[in-house]
């Protein structure tokens, strides 16, 4: 089978943020990604495979297959690089009754705008067996290509809220509330607590002082180079290495 001209249209369509909302669906593109995702919980609508990939061992079940050529399928990919294929799949949202918040550590992004950290960030949790993540309203969208890319399949493993970050840390008392900080206690020294939330502020302005407020305690990665930072990405992950070392 090949795409219909409106198939093709809803695939364009999904390239925008409002395409994604309007339609509940999203693109999880690359070999990588799609293996990933035919073991998750996810609705699969259909799926573009490359027709070099016509005799593909992957299961797809049910789920209509239609194949391209290689140059098709890298026209509707939102991604320069994707050859292989995509898939069309429905949004799952989540709210505050899928969350456990008093077990384990669950992690806070407080305005991360680049897709490609909040992609990283992702694999880094799922890595590090972190399952649930809060986001600020105006940390980049979850479903942006960009993001599920980098993610490298890790998405399905991540529940995810968006939500006034401040109002949302305002509700817990006798949770420690933990800031990765330019100023804090050096995190090869900090004694972890066993639950907590752990947040990590914009690339460029950190945590803002309205989230700030609500920290119990704040962590740093102490430097001995002239490095003037760290990527948010790479500083989530050395610090949850230190907690999971510890916990």
């Amino acid at each position: 089978m090949t795409l219909s001209n409106n198939q093709i249209k809803l695939i364009n369509y999904l390239h925008s943020k409002k395409g994604r909302i309007d339609n509940n669906l999203f693109l999880v593109e690359g070999e990588k990604g799609m293996r990933e995702l035919l073991d998750s919980s996810f609705k699969i609508e259909f799926i573009v495979l490359n027709t070099k990939e016509i005799n593909s061992n992957l299961n797809f079940g049910e789920i209509p297959v239609y194949f391209e050529s290689e140059s098709n399928v890298i026209k509707y990919s939102s991604l320069t690089t994707n050859e292989y294929g995509f898939a069309i799949v429905q949004s799952q949202k989540f709210d505050q009754n899928d969350f456990v918040f008093t077990s384990g550590y669950t992690v806070v992004l407080d305005g991360i705008r680049d897709p490609g950290n909040l992609g990283t960030i992702l694999r880094i949790c799922d890595w590090y067996g972190i399952s649930q993540l809060v986001c600020s309203l105006d940390t980049t969208e979850f479903y942006n290509p960009k993001v599920i890319s980098a993610s490298m399949g890790s998405f399905h493993r991540i529940k995810f809220l968006y939500l006034d970050a401040s109002a949302f840390l305002d509700q817990f008392h006798g949770i420690p509330i933990i800031g990765a900080t330019l100023d804090g206690k050096n995190v090869h020294e900090y004694i972890f607590p066993s639950n907590a939330f752990i947040i990590f502020g914009n690339e460029s302005e950190g945590i803002r002082s309205q989230v700030k407020h609500a920290l119990t305690d704040q962590v740093k990665i102490p430097s001995w180079g002239m490095a003037e930072s760290l990527n948010v990405a790479i500083s989530a992950g050395i610090i949850l290495d230190n907690i999971k070392r510890q916990n």
